[in-house]
């Protein structure tokens, strides 16, 4: 018992970075964005025991084809959901994100010199793990890009055979979210690595014998056969292409830009882009083939859309880990007493303060855990009172107006962009009629009877203002944060 309790140093540098992560993650509330009309998909996908192919969600594009490329993930949402609220869904988000976290890690704890040294280096991880920690299906996608990578270089060093693993996991990931092209890209770029590696260098110790790289080649035909296991078979790809490549999205959404000098651009890219630079140019060995084909080809992918910054962290914190323990570095003093009991305080600090984090702590229950920005109030009016007819609200109110009020009220756009790509007028009248001095005639082509607008948004300001000067419109609800008008016209028709 006395050893179990001989908590070291060592063991809370382990779980500081863990802890750091699961932390702030669980302080996380819900945004408005790419959220919630996955939670409405999953009530729909449970109810009636089918996937939707068709738009059931905007009165603009009704029926246009739309595949449920995360359609697990939305059963696996509603289904925490109906367990434990927005509470239990926070909570499974958190864990998304370790689980992301915990491979990588190892890795790092693998290559460092030592656990302070694995825990700090992790921390970039930890950094652009919390950058991109929305409540959103991506995150099941960086837990199965994570346990491929650490599959692919457990085998690469010989560590263990675990290549079996990938097939399986690609059935999964097929149908969590479209990164699993991410998972087939990753193996190819260790299989090509490797191969150029043998050519190059010839049989030794650090490279992989013939069989063993068609052992990585038979993972990547059987994970790319197991991609095939999925609702939409083949299609599945097609819906990938369609996100990537959608000019709306690329144009209008931040995510989908290349990353800037931002605080998020730094945080996600730049900076562990950057920080890994210095490291290689201080280490005394150089990038291996494999580590620089996977730092480069990451690399040159996070820069096309900010988005892509995660991946390229998740693939570079281990092998900076690895050449920072080759930095010379000043020998270390001698070692300080051990102070078991110091350190189990500590430890169980750690796991008080997890626990008092968890999301049914909080006060005001489930409401609190959604973003501020949310319009909680408008909507619930809008329940109590009702109201039918066409509502024009700007995307980032669309998901929220789903999940509250689908069926009886339908988007006029929501976070679906490529979806709306399919209906390009709808695109061009929703970007112009922000800054149209005859926004009023525009949204008269879609019969509006009313507009949900934010206060927090500056385009909305003009619109806002012409609602309560003009004759046709009067305010049936208003709060801190956004304003509910009535087409008077509309309601007398």
């Amino acid at each position: 018992m006395k050893r179990l309790m001989r908590v070291r140093i060592e063991h809370l540098w382990a779980i500081l970075p863990i802890a750091l992560l699961a932390w702030f993650s669980l302080l996380r509330r819900v945004g408005l964005l790419d959220f919630w009309w996955h939670l409405k998909a999953g009530q729909i996908i449970v109810t009636t025991g089918s996937i939707p192919r068709a738009d059931l969600f905007s009165f603009t594009c009704p029926g246009r084809q739309f595949i449920l490329q995360n359609w697990l993930v939305e059963v696996i949402y509603w289904g925490a959901y109906r367990v434990g609220g927005l509470a239990m869904v926070v909570t499974l988000n958190s864990a998304m994100l370790v689980a992301a976290f915990v491979p990588v890690y190892l890795l790092c704890r693998q290559a460092a010199r030592g656990p302070r040294a694995a825990a700090i280096v992790a921390c970039i991880a930890v950094g652009a793990l919390l950058t991109f920690s929305n409540v959103r299906s991506q995150v099941f996608s960086f837990a199965c890009f994570s346990a491929t990578y650490w599959v692919l270089s457990a085998y690469r060093a010989r560590r263990q055979n675990a290549l079996w693993v990938l097939p399986l996991l690609m059935v999964a990931w097929v149908n969590l979210h479209g990164g699993f092209v991410l998972g087939l890209g990753l193996m190819a770029l260790f299989l090509g690595s490797e191969a150029v590696r043998r050519l190059v260098l010839g049989p030794g110790p650090d490279t992989l014998a013939p069989s063993e790289i068609a052992g990585l080649g038979a993972a990547l035909a059987l994970s790319l056969v197991a991609t095939l296991v999925n609702p939409e078979g083949w299609r599945a790809y097609s819906s990938v292409t369609a996100v990537t490549r959608d000019p709306v999205s690329q144009s209008f959404v931040t995510e989908w830009q290349p990353p800037r000098f931002d605080q998020v651009g730094v945080l996600g890219f730049y900076g562990p882009f950057f920080a890994a630079l210095l490291v290689f140019l201080y280490a005394r060995e150089r990038l291996d083939l494999t580590e620089l084909a996977l730092f480069i080809g990451f690399a040159v992918f996070a820069l096309t859309a900010l988005r892509n910054a995660i991946w390229f962290v998740l693939v570079v914190t281990p092998i900076v880990a690895r050449h920072v323990r080759t930095i010379r570095v000043p020998e270390h003093r001698a070692a300080a007493p051990v102070r078991y009991g110091l350190n189990t305080v500590l430890a169980l600090v750690l796991v008080a303060v997890t626990v008092a984090l968890l999301p049914w702590f909080r006060a005001g229950g489930d409401r609190s855990l959604v973003d501020d920005e949310t319009p909680v109030g408008a909507i619930d009016y809008m329940e109590t009172h009702g109201l039918r007819g066409n509502v024009f609200a700007p995307e980032i109110y669309g998901d929220y107006l789903i999940w509250r009020l689908w069926p009886a009220q339908r988007s006029f756009v929501d976070s679906r962009v490529h979806l709306f790509n399919q209906c390009p007028a709808v695109v061009d009248d929703y970007n112009l009629v922000f800054f149209d001095s005859h926004w009023e005639e525009r949204l008269a082509r879609y019969r509006i009877r009313y507009m949900l607008l934010s206060k927090d948004e500056v385009e909305s300001r003009s619109m806002i203002d012409g609602g309560r000067a003009s004759a046709r419109w009067r305010v049936l609800y208003e709060d801190g944060s956004s304003i509910l008008f009535e087409n008077t016209r509309e309601a007398s028709a």
